[in-house]
């Protein structure tokens, strides 16, 4: 009786210790599970951080991506404008330009005719050349080019004239007040001889360097040489040979410096303050 009762003692022992190595080996396994399982979560969130901090990076990329895409996009908007008022442009231009062409083959076509015209002009006329050499002669001033200068019509020809002895100032001087007086010359010029009968006188040269007819001008008692010294608008300067009136010129000039009008209001103000 007292064996049976070791015995199941004993059984019950060894089922004990059976229960618990097993439970023993199912609880390790289930730690190794647990440490894994928290080894992999450490390994998930070390890759979502390096996910964030990627997707951060990504996002800035992209931001930036996108204002670069806006400012090209700006540029390109700019741009189809610039090509688009340049396109307009060069139309104009173009338009222009066509126009241009045409009028200048129109002129270019009518000076073809002028020319021919010119060049029987001339050959007829070219007998009568001779006859500029006369003291005296009559012409029709077609245009006053500045306060000594002009251009006459002899029998159908054109020639330019430059008065003897005087000298005006010039258009193009960069002077104010001389290119003010030198506008004042010619207009006073023009008042006196335009699209009037002159006569005209020469001294002893026929003409100048320049080819210009070298020339007393007369518009009826007027000698014009002298009334626009005497209106202070040119200087009296001799130029021999050709002195047959300088004497004259020279007078004028004592008169206007006297007044003190034009040229000599200007100068004789400078040499008193000088």
């Amino acid at each position: 009786m007292k064996m049976k009762y070791v015995s199941g003692i004993l059984v019950l022992f060894l089922l004990a210790a059976g229960v618990g190595g097993y439970a023993q080996s199912q609880n390790i396994k289930l730690t190794n599970q647990v440490t894994g399982l928290q080894e992999h979560i450490i390994t998930l969130e070390t890759q979502n951080e390096n996910l964030s901090t990627e997707t951060k990076d990504l996002k800035s990329e992209i931001e930036t991506l996108k204002k670069e895409f806006d400012d090209l996009t700006e540029k390109l908007d700019n741009l189809e404008d610039y090509l688009k008022t340049q396109n307009e442009n060069l139309s104009v231009d173009i338009k222009d330009l066509k126009s241009e062409n045409e009028n200048l083959l129109l002129e270019i076509s009518g000076l073809k005719s002028q020319i021919e015209v010119l060049r029987e002009r001339f050959d007829n006329l070219k007998d009568y050349l001779p006859f500029l050499n006369i003291s005296e002669m009559q012409a029709t001033v077609v245009r006053v080019i500045d306060g000594d200068t002009i251009e006459v019509d002899i029998v159908g020809m054109r020639y330019k004239v430059r008065y003897i002895g005087i000298d005006t100032p010039e258009l193009d001087d960069r002077r104010a007040e001389y290119c003010a007086l030198a506008q004042e010359a010619t207009r006073y010029n023009r008042e006196l001889v335009e699209g009037k009968t002159v006569r005209l006188e020469k001294d002893v040269s026929g003409t100048d360097n320049y080819g210009r007819l070298l020339r007393y001008v007369y518009v009826d008692d007027i000698l014009v040489n002298a009334e626009l010294v005497r209106q202070g608008l040119a200087w009296a300067k001799p130029y021999p040979p050709d002195i047959k009136y300088q004497d004259t010129l020279e007078k004028a000039e004592a008169e206007a410096k006297q007044d003190k009008i034009g040229i000599w209001a200007l100068e004789l103000d400078k040499q008193a303050k000088q």
